[in-house]
């Protein structure tokens, strides 16, 4: 009996030890290096050394072959579309993120010319962008476009991520070409500093499928940034609205950018991609620390 009983012992000891591992192993399955995570990017929007703000006047010097002048600008509006984001992991591959449509901006109130009932698109400020579900990995790099595809753009009836036709740039917004995307705006007034004083309005535009090609940006990070559900990702880079103004060394001029100026969107599209926009820094969050 006593040996019967110790057998018994041994079995129940084994099937509790088993029962041990298994649990182990369960829990060793929960952990959370092997899920999807977030990434924030911010779009630090600044005037050279100073922060950037609507409705405030910076000055500007204008060189150009005439000579050197002193102007100001005050701005209301600055608006863009952030599109078809890939992140770029340590072995180069890339991570396309599906529905990445997201609508940057720094705007007063809008008011809306094709519809009847005096809406307005209020004022907006929003410089940062969540995305979620990003695949677990360490990404070095990160690659968006400036504007809407052509599937979309096309066809501003298609929704995806955040498109819209009543968003206030398109259709909403007076663009002449009312079926498709402003990709980029900015808007305000500049004013001639020396000598009599006088101002102008500034609206610079791009849009257009010949303008989304070549509309792609990469950012290489410093470090590779490890997103998991573990770790949240931060990007920010810096956009500064100084560098914009060089698309044209004839502001006065050329105080209005759209689509019978196809050279000058253009030139206003490369200086936002190559010089406006810069990467800043970039950190891994613990998702715990939060």
């Amino acid at each position: 009996m006593k040996k019967q009983n110790l057998f018994f012992a041994a079995i129940a000891a084994l099937v509790f030890t088993s029962c041990e591992k298994t649990e182990i192993k369960e829990v060793e399955k929960i952990v959370y290096a092997d899920q999807a995570g977030d990434l924030s990017l911010t779009f630090d929007a600044q005037y050279g050394e100073f922060d950037f703000e609507l409705n405030k006047k910076y000055p500007y010097k204008l060189v150009n072959s005439s000579g050197t002048y002193d102007l100001e600008f005050e701005f209301n509006r600055l608006r863009y579309w952030v599109s078809n984001v890939k992140l770029i992991d340590k072995d180069n591959n890339e991570h396309a993120l599906p529905d990445s449509y997201y609508l940057v901006e720094e705007t007063n109130e809008i008011a809306v010319p094709h519809l009847v009932n005096g809406e307005r698109y209020p004022a907006t400020k929003r410089e940062d962008v969540t995305v979620k579900d990003i695949p677990f990995g360490e990404y070095k790099a990160i690659k968006f476009s400036i504007g809407v595809d052509q599937k979309y753009n096309d066809n501003i009836t298609l929704t995806a991520g955040e498109l819209g036709s009543l968003n206030g740039m398109g259709v909403s917004d007076g663009w002449m070409w009312f079926t498709s995307y402003k990709f980029l705006t900015l808007a305000g007034t500049m004013h001639w500093a020396a000598g009599t004083p006088t101002s102008k309005a500034l609206s610079w535009e791009t849009g257009s499928n010949e303008l989304f090609d070549g509309a792609e940006k990469t950012i290489e990070l410093a470090t590779p940034l490890k997103i998991d559900a573990q770790n949240s990702a931060k990007i920010t880079l810096d956009v500064d609205v100084k560098e914009l103004l060089s698309a044209t060394d004839q502001p006065w001029t050329n105080n209005s950018i759209s689509q019978s100026k196809k050279e000058l969107m253009k030139a206003f599209r490369n200086a936002f991609l190559s010089k406006s926009l810069t990467f800043k820094e970039a950190g891994s969050v613990s998702v715990e620390a939060n």
